[in-house]
């Protein structure tokens, strides 16, 4: 019996650690569009008004669209951090239950073992 207990447990230590050793998953790309590369800004030592103008408003319609495209990222991270969450309570449970059905099972073969010794 202490060997079928041995065996199932060796199992199940062998399944996490293979489960564990699967490598992450395939990212999905962003249902948000990409951020674009910020401006160039211009030679400070060098530009006229004219061009530092030209270049501020250049820089304040780039960070007008990144700003929108970093909340439609950052919804993304709420959701997504959402779902680890949730994720993790199942895995916890899982192991609770797991560690729980165990030792239960382990009471019992003992005391099976423990009538038999009696005998």
């Amino acid at each position: 019996m202490r060997t079928l207990v041995f065996a199932a447990a060796f199992a199940a230590v062998a399944f996490t650690a293979y489960a564990q050793d699967m490598g992450a998953p395939d990212v999905p790309p962003s249902a948000c569009e990409a951020i674009p590369p910020a401006p160039t800004p211009p030679n400070g030592a060098r530009a006229n008004a004219t061009q530092i103008q030209a270049a501020v408003a250049q820089y304040e319609a780039w960070n007008a669209s990144a700003t929108a495209i970093m909340q439609c990222r950052a919804q993304e991270v709420r959701g997504l951090q959402a779902q680890v969450a949730a994720r993790t309570a199942e895995y916890d449970a899982g192991l609770a239950a797991g560690r729980d059905a165990g030792a239960a099972w382990q009471a019992q073969l003992d005391a099976f073992q423990a009538r038999q010794n009696r005998r």
